[in-house]
């Protein structure tokens, strides 16, 4: 990727002597910017732009080219991609837009396009995207015209969206983070966003990495790759709601959306997440500060107001206050004016107004041992207090560096000095008190989660009889249809999920016949392909504890089961033995377009969508993950034994969890698996499946 931002020589294809010609746009950029290279000019009538000759074709250009940078009608670029092949030119930018996104006629250029790069080995960034920047060499090519309004610095992003990249870095001017590269994917016929992350945790420039995306193309693929950064990912994920539009035909597909799998597999490879251009803007920010490593953090405030509710902030984040040594309060009142202010943390200086003492009192805080942050709030009035606040702001920045540690930097102030403190202070300057607390929590949060991530990961294998899986499916595959009841419980038998034995019969008869041999009470639990949600049509009968209440469940059954779906085919029941005690969750995983084979547990029983209570992630899983999926459910601490009670086996959980995500892995075809309820007995009894439903993919 390295010759699509510091090429030497750049065709910019689609110049003319018009006044609204966009490609003039591109070379006004590149000179505003300060490009290092050579600029040509080419487009078909020729002329003159800013006193540079316009070429008519690449090819009338005598010298080597390193990137084309194309702004032309869709159905010329295939040609114009052609002649850059002959010349030789193996990188460009097509901004050009009306492919795919304007139907089968563009999606037919595009399939065009994507054949003649091929020919030449050509890559290239978009279509349909605005261009590259780099800050370090002044290479600009978006068409609209900009001023530099961002500074050059260490953050480099990728954006799907040209217009979203534009408002991110106008965001990233207003709060003085420096850009270091700039790309606009675009449609992504070539060059995909996995690629140029991968350039960017290898680019020695980029210190941080943001991402805006719409879709993600291979999910399995960007986690491979954030997975080994070294450098914070931030993403902007949007487009989070046209995955709900299709009717799903299994709990678990409607529990761990594509939304909820995006949060799950950003989690474990590392990327941070974000949703709306505030919290952006503030991790950006705060990344850059030395890692909280603990979750002791000092408040410093000149308002006692700000100071509780940075407290409050503080609890909700999940810090605590760290503990001042007596002799500190004490030596902190002696500058007071008065002693009417009870000193604690956190630390009202209300009654100090001397700004060297406020240095003082942040030293001797940062080098307590038992203080791993301080979040400093300072309210000054910039007329009579600017010039000594930014002296005082540029001291704690070197007292930051020199303990390893953060300093949040909070300031109330008048708008024009909040501006200048955020474009020159080169330091995250926050202007609320709990964005300032949150973003510190993100920083903790980040540098631990990065450090469990970067150990190596066990995945557990266990041995199983895959083949006889496999043959499982065939017949229910050939006759296109899903797994009945009994046939997915042998596929989970298989690999070593308990589930509660259990008889197939065709009729009322031998349903009578096997509850007797089973042992009253049964439960009885309808046989259809045409069924998904038993419970919901009386295809599930409970407690039943004689043949006369076999035979009548089984009578009630047909009959509502007929009226509800004339068309549903009946191919028997499955007669079970009644499991008392325990408590309920459900355990499932799916198939996911992006992201592969992904493993679910949540609340249970028929509760289990309206509490929508689910905890997700993308296969393989390790057994600290499988625990820590069972530790994110609110209902957690009611299954570790609250309030006196007995503690459940979540290690038996986990170990469905762990043969589950195996068996996603192993078999692919399996498109969807719910088991609910998985009833968890006490601490080492274990646990069983009741019900459990499979369906195959179409393919």
């Amino acid at each position: 990727m390295r010759e699509i931002f510091y090429p030497n020589s750049v065709a910019v294809i689609g110049v003319s002597t018009s006044s609204d010609n966009m490609g003039r746009g591109i070379v006004f950029n590149l000179t505003e910017f300060g490009f290092q290279g050579i600029i040509y000019q080419v487009g078909p009538k020729g002329g003159v732009f800013a006193g540079r000759r316009i070429y008519k074709s690449v090819l009338d250009i005598p010298d080597h080219l390193d990137l084309a940078v194309i702004l032309t009608p869709a159905r010329t670029v295939p040609a114009i991609l052609e002649e850059c092949g002959q010349k030789r030119i193996q990188w460009a930018v097509v901004e050009s837009a009306g492919f795919r996104e304007f139907g089968e006629a563009g999606k037919k250029i595009e399939e065009e396009i994507i054949r003649v790069a091929a020919k030449y080995n050509l890559r290239f960034v978009g279509p349909n995207c605005i261009g590259v920047i780099n800050m370090e060499n002044g290479l600009c090519t978006p068409f609209p015209p900009l001023r530099r309004i961002v500074r050059h610095g260490d953050i480099s992003m990728i954006s799907q969206s040209g217009g979203v990249g534009m408002s991110v870095l106008n965001l990233m001017g207003n709060e003085g983070l420096g850009l270091n590269k700039f790309v606009s994917a675009g449609n992504m016929l070539n060059i995909q966003t996995e690629e140029l992350l991968s350039y960017f945790i290898e680019d020695p420039g980029t210190k941080y990495i943001l991402l805006y995306l719409e879709g993600i193309q291979d999910g399995r693929k960007l986690m491979e790759v954030a997975s080994r950064s070294t450098k914070p990912i931030v993403a902007f994920k949007a487009n989070i709601g046209q995955f709900g539009k299709a009717i799903a035909s299994s709990h678990t597909a409607s529990l761990s959306s594509n939304d909820k799998v995006v949060d799950a597999a950003f989690r474990q490879c590392g990327i941070i997440r974000v949703h709306d251009a505030t919290t952006l803007g503030n991790d950006l920010k705060i990344l850059r500060l030395p890692a909280m490593r603990g979750k002791n953090l000092a408040i410093i405030s000149r308002s006692g107001g700000h100071a509780v509710i940075a407290a409050d902030a503080c609890e909700m984040s999940g810090f605590s206050l760290a503990p001042f040594p007596r002799e500190f309060l004490e030596e902190v009142e002696s500058h007071f004016r008065a002693s009417v202010i009870k000193l604690t943390n956190p630390l009202d200086l209300g009654d100090l107004f001397d700004l060297d003492i406020y240095l003082k009192i942040i030293d001797r805080t940062l080098a307590q041992k038992g203080v791993d942050g301080i979040v400093f709030l300072h309210t000054f009035n910039a007329m009579m207090e600017g010039q000594k606040s930014r002296d005082l702001f540029l001291q704690v920045i070197e007292l930051s560096k020199k303990y390893d540690k953060p300093v949040a930097l909070y300031v109330s102030t008048e708008d024009q000095e909040v501006n200048y403190l955020k474009r020159n202070l080169n330091y995250p300057v926050f202007t609320q008190v709990v964005e300032t607390v949150r973003a510190l929590g993100l920083n903790r949060r980040y540098h631990g989660e990065m450090l469990r991530i970067r150990q190596p990961k066990e995945i557990l294998s266990f041995q199983v009889d895959e083949k006889t899986a496999r043959y499982l499916l065939e017949k229910p595959h050939l006759e296109k249809r899903d797994l009945l009841l009994h046939e997915a419980a042998e596929v989970l038998s298989i690999y070593g999920i308990p589930m509660v034995r259990g008889a197939p019969v065709p009729d009322e008869k031998e349903a009578i016949k096997a509850a007797k041999d089973l042992g009253f009470p049964v439960a009885m639990k309808v046989i259809s392909k045409e069924i998904s949600h038993k419970s919901d049509v009386g295809g599930v009968q409970l407690n039943l504890r004689s043949e006369v209440g076999v035979a009548d469940a089984y009578q009630d059954m047909t009959r509502r089961i007929r009226q509800a779906y004339p068309e549903a085919k009946i191919e028997g029941v499955l007669i079970q033995p009644m499991v008392t005690g325990g408590r309920e969750l459900i355990v499932g995983g799916r198939q996911d377009e992006q992201f592969g084979p992904v493993v679910m547990v949540g609340l249970g029983g028929i509760f289990v969508e309206i509490f929508g209570e689910v905890s997700v992630r993308v296969a393989p899983i390790s057994r600290g993950e499988a625990l820590e999926m069972i530790d994110e459910l609110r209902c957690s601490a009611i299954f570790k034994g609250a309030r006196g009670m007995k503690p459940s086996d979540l290690e038996a959980v986990a170990e469905v969890l762990l043969r589950l995500s195996q068996l996603l892995c192993d078999l692919p075809e399996i498109r969807e698996i719910d088991i609910n309820p998985l009833r968890v007995f006490q601490e080492k009894e274990g646990c069983l499946a009741l019900d459990v439903r499979m369906i195959l993919g179409k393919d």
